[in-house]
């Protein structure tokens, strides 16, 4: 015969151990916080257990029952209310300082997990979705934020109820603690498991909702689409019948909760009865005072309600498990190659932001010395990760001197971009090695390797907070002078001026409130104040009207004068004057030349691009680089 399969007790325990130290690393400067809320939790609930007892002692009083060590109903009173004033000072000092430590942890783990994401390769993100990363950073880190402030105190509460109420309960009436723990124990269970119906209805409900925010969601992200094609109706109508669905279940689920409800009352109140009823016959034969019998019952009251939160407690415990377990994945993921291995998830928090500023300023990055000679490609060869069986790059040599204007031309898909994100090291190479004067860029520090880059892309990225702010976003410590000389040299202040605001305008979500020659010269003044020695244009003058064109280029030419350039063009005409034009087709370098070179090979692709795009032999010189 088989053996039974023991896997699963291990695991959830490891899972547990494994939950407990991540949340014990960040509980670390917190330690004394939560130690004090503990303590005043377990007086709260210590005093709240006193409840009850005087409160049967006041009934004992009343009818002339056995004399307790404190006599008279006024005394009792007086000090049941004692009891339960210090019971609100333990439980006001338990709950803040409960918050305060889950704020604090909420806020510790967010921000390490934040600083981790950012430290994370590209290819991480070609295959995660940015809503499961926020999910993580936001839905995730507030089920570890309840698990001390509601599921650890909430837990604590019902062992202590439980535990303690059944040995008073005992201590009051042995008989009648027996006939409660046969009778109120399964009614609490029975009550919870016909509570999960219910919150698996809830989750259908839920996940129905989802599915109508969805449609909401799409619908007024391509508001411009719906109406281009004048499908407002039957958006609505979509919405609608998603809406109904919606309802359909909700009811279904309110009319399960009302019967349900209705039966847990009837077995909650049923027991009870049951109780009493046990408890009177024990009255009438004079081996019970009445006060007791009122004492047990609420006691009763509490231990079957803690009884049925244990369960919700646990179900909650699950959820923590699975956000902490999530969190941990995360947080163990290898950083980008050169910023060095993941922390241990049960450090020490750190002050990250603090961290982060110092690692961005060029007092603490090694810097690297001058371009001296050129960067070169050597026998690269590249698949991204998502798509390993299809290469992009294939032995490719490429070398681009120092001071030098290098355009990449070709059809879609022939590896342009490509190789600027691994110039950039977004990527590990397949095969080949890319060098600077010789050297292989992996052994520089990956910070300071970058900070020698600048790009400007076809699309722009703003983002939303003033103009002033994203043009410093090139150098963070730039003085407000040398941000308004960069924003002169790239043409902006003809549009910056006319704004209110001026320079603090706010260019609303991803720069939206700007035109597209308008985020293109912010983003010209973003390389401009960072004086890169090494500057990428990916395609940034191809979605231009012939008058922003001009000025972008009018700055672009400035912002290339004496420094290294890389230029992908679509449009050829913006590389005429380029040093050297290669020519890529299917990963591999087919020509390479100036562009009067290339023209003389009437049957080689770049001649075959010039004519398609109609330049001939000629192109405007106003265009061109």
């Amino acid at each position: 015969m088989a053996k039974p399969d023991d896997s699963r007790e291990p695991r959830i325990t490891e899972r547990i151990g494994t939950s407990f130290r991540f949340l014990i690393g960040f509980l670390q400067p917190h330690l004394r916080l939560f130690v004090g809320g503990l303590v005043l939790l377990l007086l709260s609930n210590a005093v709240f257990l006193a409840f009850p007892y005087l409160t049967g002692q006041i009934i004992n009083e009343l009818s002339g029952g056995d004399p307790w060590i404190i006599r008279g109903v006024g005394t009792l009173s007086v000090l049941l209310l004692i009891v339960l004033t210090v019971r609100a000072v333990f439980n006001f000092g338990q709950i803040w300082l409960f918050g305060a430590v889950s704020n604090r942890l909420a806020r510790d783990i967010r921000r390490r997990l934040y600083g981790h994401l950012l430290q994370l390769p590209i290819s991480y993100y070609d295959s995660h979705r940015t809503g499961e990363l926020l999910s993580r950073l936001s839905n995730d880190v507030t089920q570890l934020e309840t698990a001390i402030s509601d599921v650890l105190a909430g837990l604590v509460r019902q062992v202590l109820v439980v535990v303690f109420g059944i040995a008073i309960a005992v201590f009051l009436a042995p008989q009648l603690a027996l006939f409660m723990v046969l009778i109120v124990p399964p009614v609490a269970l029975g009550a919870r498991r016909l509570g999960r119906i219910i919150r698996d209805r809830a989750r259908e409900t839920q996940d129905l909702l989802a599915e109508s925010s969805t449609i909401a969601e799409e619908t007024i992200a391509g508001v411009a689409t719906v109406k281009s094609f004048a499908n407002e109706g039957f958006e609505s109508d979509r919405y609608n019948e998603a809406l109904h669905r919606v309802l359909g279940k909700a009811m279904e689920t309110v009319t399960l909760r009302a019967l349900i409800g209705s039966s847990i009352g009837l077995l909650v109140m049923g027991s009870l009865i049951l109780v009493i009823w046990f408890g009177a016959t024990l009255v009438d034969a004079g081996t019970l005072a009445v006060g007791d019998l009122i004492s047990f019952v609420i006691y009763t009251g509490f231990i079957g309600g803690s009884v049925a939160g244990l369960g919700n407690s646990i179900t909650r415990i699950q959820r923590v498990l699975g956000s902490s377990e999530r969190v941990i994945e995360l947080m163990q993921m290898d950083p980008e190659p050169g910023l060095g291995a993941a922390r241990p998830f049960h450090s020490q928090a750190e002050d990250a932001a603090t961290a982060t500023r110092q690692q961005n300023t060029p007092e603490t990055q090694p810097a690297l010395p001058p371009l001296a000679d050129a960067v070169a490609l050597r026998s690269v060869s590249f698949a991204y990760p998502t798509r390993p069986d299809l290469v992009v790059l294939k032995n490719l040599d490429l070398t681009i001197p120092r001071n030098s204007r290098v355009a990449l031309v070709g059809p879609s898909g022939s590896g342009k971009s490509t190789i600027v994100r691994l110039l950039l090291r977004f990527y590990e190479l397949n095969e080949g090695a890319i060098l600077r004067d010789g050297t292989d860029i992996t052994s520089f520090d990956l910070r300071a390797y970058r900070s020698c880059f600048a790009i400007v892309p076809q699309d722009v990225l703003l983002f939303g907070g003033s103009v002033e702010e994203n043009i410093r976003y090139g150098r963070p410590d730039a003085t407000a002078g040398e941000v308004r000389a960069a924003a002169e040299a790239a043409h902006m202040t003809e549009f910056v001026d006319r704004f209110p605001e001026g320079l603090s305008t706010i260019v609303g979500e991803r720069g939206v409130q700007l035109s597209g020659g308008q985020r293109q010269r912010v983003a010209i003044a973003r390389a401009m104040l960072r004086d890169p020695e090494f500057l990428i244009l990916d395609e940034a003058t191809s979605s231009l009207d012939a008058e922003s064109e001009w000025l972008v280029q009018d700055a672009l030419d400035r912002l290339m004068e004496h420094r290294t350039t890389l230029v992908i063009a679509h449009r050829l005409a913006t590389v005429r004057k380029a040093d050297s034009i290669v020519v890529l087709d299917q990963g591999s370098i087919v020509e390479q030349g100036t562009h009067e070179e290339l023209t003389q090979i009437p049957d080689g692709l770049y001649a075959k691009l010039v004519r398609m795009q109609g330049l001939g032999d000629t192109v405007a010189a106003a265009s061109s680089i």
